[in-house]
């Protein structure tokens, strides 16, 4: 599970159809504007912290990076998916945006990043599996952060109080269905369907993709899984944090869209 053989056939199925993506994802009135709907979340927070170089660090197909240039941040993106770096560095020409995409995992970043940006964003943080490589992934965010630099991270915040991580789990597993039919998509000849099949994980839930794929070579399938980890807290983010150097903590609820949304800071 979420190894980056999974993310690359996510990442190329994505991009397949991205016809019906692509043209729409700047525009936040348009139901495929999901990333320039977010994007002042973290614009506002980015400006109230006077950031200028930026690292995504999982930038996926690039759509947030891309943004974050075009309002004036100088951003870099990288992922450990080669196959989203390759159809980032597209879509940043096709978008006339000079955005530099790396294809880098998290263990990585210290080294060739070192003391180089005002902030880090990272919306999977809570997605690690294990504490070693969550305690790891850290250290590195920590060692490519400028002096004052922040990691701005989602995930369990200061409110969140304690929590029965089971049951947290359990909810979350109901909240959804069992079987879910996300996309069936044709063009050129070629067409792909996607099922996806939620199962419960003692970290979280796990998505199971599966994409029926029907071309001149003949039907085949190709799938993925990912768990949606649901077992960190706000204690053991800021644990972590602090074993890697970080000076303090916080949530920020930031006022951007129409309700109030909520991104953790830690300040190096």
């Amino acid at each position: 599970m979420n190894h980056t053989e999974d993310w690359d056939v996510i990442w190329r199925w994505q991009w397949f159809r991205r016809s019906i993506w692509q043209p729409h994802f700047q525009d936040p009135s348009h139901a495929e504007g999901k990333p320039a709907r977010t994007a002042p979340i973290w614009n506002w927070l980015l400006n109230d912290l006077g950031a200028k170089r930026i690292l995504d660090c999982n930038c996926g197909l690039g759509l947030r990076a891309i943004l974050l240039s075009q309002a004036g941040f100088d951003v870099v993106g990288t992922d450990r998916s080669a196959a989203a770096i390759e159809h980032a560095r597209q879509l940043a020409e096709d978008c006339g945006v000079d955005v530099p995409f790396h294809h880098l995992d998290w263990a990585s970043l210290g080294e060739r990043f070192s003391l180089e940006f005002d902030a880090i964003i990272n919306d999977a943080y809570s997605w690690t599996l294990s504490r070693p490589d969550l305690r790891f992934a850290t250290h590195n965010f920590f060692s490519a952060l400028k002096p004052g630099g922040n990691l701005i991270f989602t995930g369990a915040d200061m409110w969140s109080g304690k929590v029965d991580k089971s049951a947290v789990v359990d909810q979350a597993f109901s909240g959804g269905p069992r079987f879910q039919l996300r996309s069936d998509f044709e063009e050129s000849g070629s067409s792909v369907t996607l099922v996806v099949a939620r199962d419960r994980g003692d970290q979280g839930v796990i998505e199971n993709y599966l994409f029926v794929i029907r071309d001149e070579d003949g039907p085949r399938l190709e799938t993925a899984s990912i768990c949606n980890s649901l077992q960190w807290t706000w204690e053991d983010y800021v644990a972590v944090c602090h074993e890697a150097g970080f000076s303090g903590v916080e949530s920020v609820k930031v006022p951007a869209g129409r309700r109030e949304h909520i991104l953790n800071v830690a300040r190096k």
